[in-house]
């Protein structure tokens, strides 16, 4: 009987092979097989470059004629069928932060998604996306007047559900609650003691209007405790902001002609009765003319919580994209201040490039 199960034990370990290799017919499929398995282990790497150079009589556009504006690292993976890691590093002069890390929760009761982390706030259309990934060597002066050089972020909850309506669009409300920016972080906003918290809204609607073009619908609000140098009108500060961003892709011609144009209010006003309103806004047009090629133009206008005068400016850029890896551009930029009557003028060239496989921002 043992020498029997011995034999049976030797033929099947000798047949073994051949039913493996009758299964996998080449090398590649086992290849794509661990391949497979070895990107559930580990978290989908990027990096993102951001070079830049400068020219002009505008001292605030950048310290240096030359610099490497940024590195962004980028790691996200699913933690598990329910969860979502998304974790983003920049590396600058200043050092290395975390401009973004959260964890996000994908299938809510309701059909809804929670994230928890560090985040860039939920306030109109332009703060969501990281400044290396925007068209411009700069800021909107809007933007940089109310929420700073690099954007308003937070470090709390974010809950997001879409809401149903008659009318089938894709309409999305959005609750975020965090931390309030700290002294030096936020021209409007600072917080004076840990019991303060930002607390803000936004609503969106995608609006098809043809086949080949939709436009998005925003409004945003925000409240948290105001900056010491502006509470003479209210004890909390207050944001809002409407945008509108028009997409047009020619169906026939989808990777030659193409446009997106922006436009965004913003609006600060104190808490306490009577307090004064500041508004600013921009809009810009970006024109693909050709495969690798856009054209763009964008005009900016705003009030300053920090001066009496407002100040105004026009940017014009040309772009060269060899592949989605890499994009180029030269800009130009007039900015007006009315507080000195004077007239500040640059000239950039922005290169950024990416490796690995970045994830998509907020459409």
């Amino acid at each position: 009987m043992v020498k029997r199960l011995t034999i049976a034990l030797v033929v099947a370990a000798l047949a073994a092979p051949q039913a493996l290799k009758a299964q996998t017919p080449d090398s590649s499929v086992s290849a794509g097989r661990l391949s497979s398995g070895s990107s559930i282990t580990n978290p989908a790497i990027s990096v993102i470059g951001w070079f830049q150079a400068v020219g002009g009589n505008d001292s605030t556009a950048q310290e240096n004629p030359f610099e490497l504006r940024e590195a962004e690292l980028s790691f996200q993976a699913a933690v598990d069928p329910f969860t979502r890691a998304d974790f983003f590093l920049s590396a600058s002069s200043e050092g290395l932060e975390v401009e973004e890390g959260t964890i996000t929760w994908l299938a809510l009761p309701g059909g809804g998604q929670l994230k928890l982390g560090k985040f860039r706030a939920d306030l109109g259309k332009f703060n969501r996306t990281h400044p290396p990934e925007t068209p411009f060597a700069d800021r909107p002066l809007s933007t940089a007047a109310f929420t700073g050089p690099e954007g308003l972020s937070t470090s709390g909850v974010s809950a997001s559900v879409l809401l149903p309506n008659p009318f089938d669009l894709y309409w999305d409300l959005i609750a975020n609650a965090g931390t309030v920016p700290g002294a030096g972080e936020s021209p409007v906003f600072e917080a004076t003691s840990r019991s303060d918290v930002l607390v803000l809204g936004r609503t969106s609607v995608f609006v098809p209007v043809r086949e080949s073009a939709d436009l998005n619908l925003g409004l945003s609000y925000a409240n948290a405790a105001a900056q010491p140098a502006l509470q003479s009108q209210g004890s909390r500060a207050m944001l809002g902001v409407a945008d509108v961003t028009l997409r047009w892709k020619n169906p026939r011609r989808s990777i030659y002609r193409s446009l997106i144009a922006l436009a965004e209010i913003t609006g600060e006003r104190g808490s306490s009765s009577g307090a004064q309103r500041l508004l600013g806004g921009f809009g810009y047009v970006l024109y693909q003319c050709a495969r690798q090629w856009k054209l763009g133009a964008r005009y900016d206008w705003t009030e300053r919580p920090d001066a009496p005068e407002h100040a105004s400016g026009a940017l014009a850029l040309i772009q060269y994209q060899p592949s989605e890896f890499s994009t180029l551009s030269l800009q130009g930029r007039r900015v007006h201040d009315a507080l000195t009557d004077r007239d500040f003028d640059s000239a950039f060239f922005k290169w950024t490039f990416n490796i690995g496989p970045h994830g998509a921002h907020p459409y």
